[in-house]
């Protein structure tokens, strides 16, 4: 049975009084991040070898989708109860997941398994979103940030290159299946700590978010179906009504005004939101960029992407050091790291045309595309929760997450479109793929306008 709500507490022994739940979270978070940067790294020799480059975009956006229906589970039932059941069924469907996608024959069993995968992942982003506002008072919640981003470090360091290692030397099924086991020792030190994080202010979740997370999902895939339909008329059919339900969908579980970057809570959602998927849209296609391009091997492939997971680190430490000297730089901290995000990813483009060290060019630029997004992203979040009325931090937390999730599909959904239809029209692979990239970076420019429109956020 559930024990009482856990109080904040105040003051710098904030995280050492909550060391063991500080633990639990930070497990939780090295677990996706391990799933995410394995992912990445062997999905060109995945796709090469099931015969599914045209689907490729598919094994990501699959995921991203899924992920808004787990989020948006997660934060009805974080807010009705206990944290541990979200939790457990999110643990649950992502080691289920990874199964399926570890034994399948076909390039669309991995896609059902990523979707899978996206149910459990998207729970437990929310989870863990949910119990840093619930458990941290909002002086500790900027370190928090850093320390989730920290729990990247070595999976960014290790995953890549290992996962490229082991798809060369062994093969890409043990990428998904090595994982498994850490679900085991990640829900026996999580669960337990978990079922004491009720919610502080009794909340009745609002009717219809699951219908409209479904709506918008859906929505959503028809959408990108329709973008990769072969006929226009086709096109037509599948992505007029996709994405009329795509909009009604995000209309009920955003804050009002975010389609238009509404001043406060609408464009710091935004904000963060287009600067993850501006990221994971490049990345996604980085990877296709180093291997199918310029002839680089999985495993320089997994070091290259390691070293923005590393920058993403160094950029959320750096955001929560000034947090703490004054929250008044909130605004500008987060102007300033969606510019270099934006130049991070611009360096991408010039790389995949360039004749001399384009590995040189992919990492600089990948080093300065991690350092904006971890000041960026983290900020955002910061930001949001200091806006989060009592009760309703799992509507929040949903909000935050599925705003990653739905940008991040939309990118690579969009992006892996436009790569199959430049191969339908007899591009190039480069052109392909810079067309995919141009459309993503897009992205980042709008996330860039959207830190601007933050600034009453921080009143």
């Amino acid at each position: 049975m559930p024990g009482t709500p856990a109080a904040p507490l105040e003051g710098r022994d904030a995280l050492g009084a909550q060391r063991p739940l500080t633990v639990g979270i930070l497990l939780g978070v090295t677990l996706v991040a391990f799933e995410s940067l394995a992912v990445v790294t062997v999905a060109p020799r995945l796709a090469e070898e099931l015969g599914g480059v045209a689907l490729y975009g598919w094994m990501f956006s699959g995921f991203l989708l899924a992920s808004l229906l787990g989020t948006v589970v997660a934060g009805q039932m974080a807010d009705t109860g206990t944290l541990a059941r979200p939790l457990a069924l999110g643990l649950a469907a992502f080691g289920l997941g990874l199964a399926v996608s570890g034994s399948a024959p076909t390039m669309l069993v991995v896609i059902a398994g990523r979707v899978l995968q996206g149910l459990g992942g998207g729970a437990l982003s929310t989870v863990m979103l949910t119990a840093i506002t619930r458990a941290y008072p909002d002086s500790q919640r900027a370190r928090m940030m850093a320390l989730t981003s920290s729990a990247w470090v070595v999976p960014a360091l290790l995953g890549p290159t290992v996962a490229g290692f082991v798809a060369e030397a062994l093969h890409w099924r043990l990428v998904f299946w090595g994982i498994v086991p850490l679900l085991l020792v990640v829900g026996a030190m999580t669960v337990p700590r978990f079922r004491h994080l009720d919610p502080p202010v009794a909340a009745r979740p609002p009717r219809g978010r699951l219908a409209a997370a479904l709506t918008l999902a859906l929505g959503t895939g028809l959408f990108l179906t329709g973008l990769g339909a072969a006929s226009a008329w086709l096109a037509a059919l599948l992505a007029v009504p996709g994405a009329a339900a795509a909009v009604y969908g995000l209309r009920a579980l955003m804050p009002a005004g975010i389609a238009r970057l509404g001043r406060g809570l609408p464009a710091v959602v935004a904000s963060r939101g287009l600067a993850f998927a501006a990221v994971v849209g490049v990345e996604v296609f980085l990877a296709l960029m180093l291997t199918a391009v310029h002839g680089y091997s999985s495993t320089v492939t997994g070091a290259v992407i390691a070293t923005g997971s590393v920058s993403w680190s160094v950029g959320s430490w750096l955001q929560s050091r000034l947090d703490q000297r004054s929250a008044a730089t909130r605004g500008p901290r987060l102007r300033a790291g969606a510019a270099v995000l934006l130049v991070g990813l611009g360096l991408q483009v010039a790389a995949l045309y360039a004749v001399w060290s384009p590995l040189v060019i992919v990492v600089a630029g990948w080093v300065l595309a991690g350092l904006g997004v971890g000041m960026t992203h983290a900020t955002a979040s910061v930001v949001a929760f200091a806006l989060t009325p009592a009760g309703q931090e799992g509507r929040v937390s949903a909000a935050l997450t599925i705003a990653d999730q739905w940008t991040s599909a939309v990118s690579a959904g969009v992006g892996g479109a436009l790569l199959a239809l430049a191969g339908r029209l007899g591009r190039a692979q480069p052109d392909a793929i810079g067309l995919a990239m141009a459309f993503v970076i897009g992205l980042c420019g709008l996330a860039v306008l959207a830190t601007w429109r933050s600034g009453p956020a921080q009143a």
